[in-house]
């Protein structure tokens, strides 16, 4: 069998799992309002009710007709046309999809937001060469070609900061956020108290509580809250993949998409 499956991709993000002081990354672009609502979407409505929705979101109309299947909040759009044996086929397809959207190729996570087009499929004419053994492997390996070849990154996740602490002892506590990529959001004072609002990477966040404590003798006061996820700089990217990759037992480094395509 041979098969052609040019992908087009919109959005990826990609879910890590917090173990420890193992951080949770994803990967990806922000996802539109489209791929927030597709996984509720599409489960709750059927045919032309789900179809109008997705249409009055932003989808075009052809793709909002296309729709084939859905893992988590990654779908499958099936635009192609009077392709043979397809039908029968799309089984196998679906299940390339979700094991390749289960494991992306950059550090073996599962992915969100993940938009896939099958344009074209050329199937063998003999049913016995389009079996699960030829048809999941070619899928999987070309939708993770195409998250390769994608404008994907890592986004790491952020922590706001809250700081309480005497005026005496401010410049330590911004020096401690200042030194581990954070930034001041906001800064009040009442009488001798200094409130400080920062944004700091989680990554960064280890062992924060000593050094702050060290920094401002012991006089400030801090909590922290989720502030979503953010893009990482590129400058890191790399060696955070490494890292992932390295853990996991996999070859460091970002594979490329020829790794996952023949010449």
């Amino acid at each position: 069998m041979t098969s052609k499956l040019p992908i087009n991709l919109d959005d990826l993000l990609h879910r890590r799992k917090v173990e420890g002081e193992r951080i949770e990354y994803k990967v990806g672009r922000n996802p539109d309002p489209i791929m927030r609502t597709l996984s509720r979407l599409c489960k709750r409505l059927r045919e032309p009710w789900r179809r109008d929705k997705l249409m009055e979101l932003g989808m075009d109309k052809d793709e909002a007709k296309s729709f084939s299947a859905i893992s988590e909040s990654n779908v499958l759009l099936d635009m192609t046309k009077g392709v043979q044996y397809l039908r029968e086929t799309m089984e196998l397809i679906i299940k390339g999809f979700e094991e390749a959207t289960t494991a992306e190729p950059m550090s073996r996570e599962p992915c969100q937001g993940l938009k896939l087009m099958l344009v074209d499929v050329k199937l063998h004419e003999d049913a016995v060469h389009r079996g699960p053994a030829q048809v999941i492997p070619a899928v999987r390996q070309a939708i993770q070609a195409a998250i390769l070849m994608a404008d994907v990154t890592l986004l790491e996740p952020f922590q706001k900061v809250f700081i309480q602490v005497p005026q005496d002892h401010m410049g330590g506590a911004i020096s401690e956020i200042q030194g581990r990529r954070g930034a001041i959001l906001d800064m009040t004072q009442e009488g001798d108290v200094t409130d400080i609002e920062a944004k700091t990477p989680v990554a960064e966040l280890f062992g924060f509580a000593g050094d702050l404590r060290s920094a401002t003798e012991g006089r400030a006061l801090w909590s922290t809250e989720f502030a979503g996820f953010e893009p990482l700089p590129k400058n890191l990217l790399s060696d955070i993949v490494s890292q992932i990759r390295t853990r996991k037992g996999l070859k460091p480094g970002i594979p490329k998409a020829s790794d996952f395509v023949s010449q």
